[in-house]
Order: C-alpha cells, then sequence, then structure tokens
C-alpha cells in the first residue's frame, strides 16, 4: 500500500503546495473583502431550496431578471452548483470571495500541470506558472470573486481542466464535459470548441471521436436548456435581454441595443489601448475604472507574436482565442468597474499555450524582465481595486 501511496503525494505535493501559497497571497492582498454581490450564493440557497428564483437578496442587486413576478439570475448556474456545499453549511453567509480565492488557487496549480504536460519543465514551467496567477488579471479578479469576477474564475477552472485532460488521456467525451461546464459559467467559452473539435479530428478515429466530444459537450447545454426552461419556459431562453442594468448603460441600450457592432471599437480600445488614469497626487497613476489594456497588465503578452503558429495546436489555439472573444466585442457592456479587461480570462488559457511557444524554452533577462513587470502591475492594480473598494 506505501508504495502505491507515496507516489500519489509526492505527484499532488507541489500542486498542493501551489493551490497554498497562491490562496495566501490572494487571501493577503484582499484581507476584508466587501461582501457586495454574491448573487451565486443566493442562487445556490434556491437550488437547496427546490427553487430557481432567487429570494432575500439585498435591494441594491442588479443584473437580475423579473418574471411574473419572480427574480432570477441571468448568468449560467455552474458557479452556484460549486458553491452548494458551503451554502448548505453557512447558507447565504456562505463567504463566496474566500472560495473565488481558493478557486483561483487551484487554477495556478492546473496551470502547473498542464504546462508538466506539455513537456515545458524546469524554470519556465515556473516561470509561466507565476506568470498566470500574479502576471495577469486573474490575481484581482479572483481575489474579488463578486458574482461577475467569479463566473470567470469557475469558466477558468474548467477550461482548464478540459485542456488537462487534452494534454493527458485525451478521453474526447469528458473533454466534452469540462468544457461544457466551462460554459455554463461564461457563455462565449463554447467556442473554444473550434481548438478540440480540430485538434481531436486531426489524431485518428474521425469522426468518432469529434463526436464523443460533442456528445459530451451537450449534456451540460442540455441541462442548461432545462433550467431556462423552468425559468422562462423556454429551453433557448437565458433573460440576458431583460436584466435591470445599471443607468449608466441606459442611453446606449437605448440608442443601440443590447447587441451592436457600434460597441466593438470600444471592446478593442479597452483590449488594446487604455492606459491607466492619472491623478494629481502619489502614486499618480491608478487603474482606469472601464478596464486598461491587456499590453499593460500583462506585457509578457507579446510573446504571443512569436509563437509559432506552423504548429497546428499553437494555431487552433489562436483561432479558439479569437473566437472566445467576437461575442464579447459586440456585448454593450466591456466589464463595467473592472482592472484590466476581465473577459481577457475567458481566452487566456489558449493564449498561454502561446506565450510558451513564443518563449520557447530559453530563459533569458528580457522574458524574467516581462514576467516581473506583469507581475508588479497586477500587484499594483489588485491593491488599487481593493484601495478605491471595486
Amino acid at each position: 500500500m506505501a508504495s502505491k501511496v507515496n507516489p500519489l503525494l509526492k505527484k499532488a505535493a507541489v500542486p498542493l503546495l501551489i493551490v497554498g501559497i497562491v490562496f495566501a497571497i490572494y487571501f493577503i492582498s484582499n484581507s476584508t473583502p466587501l461582501q457586495w454581490y454574491k448573487h451565486y450564493v443566493y442562487q445556490s440557497q434556491a437550488f437547496l431550496e427546490g427553487r430557481v428564483d432567487l429570494q432575500g437578496f439585498p435591494s441594491y442587486y442588479q443584473d437580475l431578471v423579473s418574471h411574473e413576478g419572480k427574480y432570477y439570475l441571468a448568468s449560467p448556474p455552474v458557479p452556484a452548483v460549486l458553491l452548494l456545499p458551503a451554502v448548505a453549511i453557512w447558507g447565504v453567509d456562505a463567504d463566496q470571495i474566500r472560495i473565488s480565492m481558493f478557486v483561483g488557487a487551484i487554477n495556478v496549480a492546473l496551470v502547473w500541470i498542464l504546462l508538466g504536460r506539455l513537456n515545458i519543465k524546469g524554470g519556465m514551467r515556473w516561470l509561466l506558472t507565476i506568470l498566470f496567477g500574479f502576471g495577469t488579471v486573474h490575481w484581482e479578479v479572483a481575489t474579488h470573486g463578486t458574482t461577475w469576477f467569479f463566473a470567470e474564475i469557475v469558466a477558468v477552472l474548467f477550461l482548464l481542466l478540459s485542456l488537462v485532460e487534452y494534454s493527458g488521456r485525451r478521453r474526447a467525451f469528458l473533454i466534452g464535459i469540462l468544457l461544457g461546464l466551462a460554459v455554463l459559467s461564461r457563455l462565449p467559452v463554447v467556442l473554444g470548441a473550434v481548438f478540440f473539435l480540430a485538434m481531436l479530428s486531426g489524431e485518428g478515429g474521425f469522426p468518432r471521436r469529434p463526436i464523443q466530444f460533442l456528445a459530451g459537450l451537450a449534456l451540460p447545454l442540455i441541462g442548461l436548456g432545462v433550467f431556462n426552461y423552468l425559468r422562462f419556459g423556454n429551453p433557448i431562453e437565458t433573460g440576458y435581454l431583460g436584466h435591470s442594468y445599471s443607468s449608466y448603460f441606459a442611453a446606449d441600450i437605448a440608442k443601440y441595443g443590447f447587441w451592436n457592432p457600434h460597441y466593438i471599437a470600444e471592446h478593442l480600445y479597452i483590449l488594446f489601448l487604455m492606459p491607466p488614469q492619472y491623478v494629481d497626487h502619489f502614486p499618480f497613476l491608478r487603474p482606469y475604472p472601464e478596464g486598461m489594456s491587456i499590453l499593460i497588465t500583462t506585457p509578457a503578452v507579446f510573446y504571443v507574436l512569436k509563437a509559432k503558429f506552423s504548429d497546428r495546436a499553437n494555431l487552433w489555439a489562436a483561432l479558439a482565442a479569437v473566437a472566445i472573444l467576437l461575442p464579447s466585442l459586440f456585448w454593450f457592456s466591456s466589464g463595467w468597474v473592472q482592472f484590466g479587461y476581465r473577459y481577457s480570462l475567458d481566452f487566456f488559457p489558449f493564449l498561454l499555450l502561446l506565450i510558451g511557444s513564443g518563449i520557447g524554452n530559453r530563459i533569458n533577462k528580457g522574458i524574467i524582465a516581462l514576467v516581473a513587470l506583469s507581475v508588479a502591475v497586477n500587484l499594483w492594480g489588485t491593491l488599487w481595486s481593493v484601495h478605491l473598494g471595486w
């Protein structure tokens, strides 16, 4: 028995250590989080009470749908399902923000596992793991853990799990289920299917393996259809267009609607060009409330340009990232109050593959400097967002 247990413990030791260290840092960086928006806690409570509508939530809660005298959360339900054990114990006092930090720490450990399965070893493996955990907006999003941010973190969890499975045993059906669970956290992630369909189709077994993948993906989507039917009497009605959105967006929605090409320019500006905001006192710069360029928040992303796109996996990872981004570009909201561009987390696991390809296997001072700068910027942004009460 000992000979079987010890290798398992040894294999799990580093990921568990990563989870512990990352959670501690995330915890400290937002030691007294504001418990403002915890929609998923109330959704989870509803599930435990045999309902799908939300009750007892604070009066200031936004992003709710009123339908036939009841209130619903338009967002997909998987983050609420993940909270079920905590809500079963603590009720609506369950700490969604701390759970978000813990899930975020697991995400960082999954990146370490994924990189190992991709034969990225040694210092480079650690460098890219640090980059993901502390050199991207994942740090700020995980440590704030409000409704919209928690959805991002849970989507990343299941997207990473699907990539870990693909880089390991490659069970197509399971990959589909895992991606489907990511989709039931953030709907645009469904377009990441293009990566798995392309790669599974090119490995032999066509069309069996792509069909297995699609069958696995269909299961969570069928679950979403049932959830929608219970709420709105229509399996394809999500309620997104019936939100009680902030008046901040009222003028744009009245003029352009919820989906419109008009919004593309704003999204692209925030994603690639938005600078920090100047203030007339030390430290003189702070994050702009509507977001900030990924080239500033994660300057190491420049290595995407050096990725080997002749490699089939890199090409399809890039296409998947673009595909996932596209729906968000047409949406009226770019993420509202945030550090950086939080929608980038929907596809960042694919970008990480490209960054790793662009860097290659040799570490030099330039790479270390860019990763260090990425970490410094995200520390600055996370501390500012805590200070500003975001």
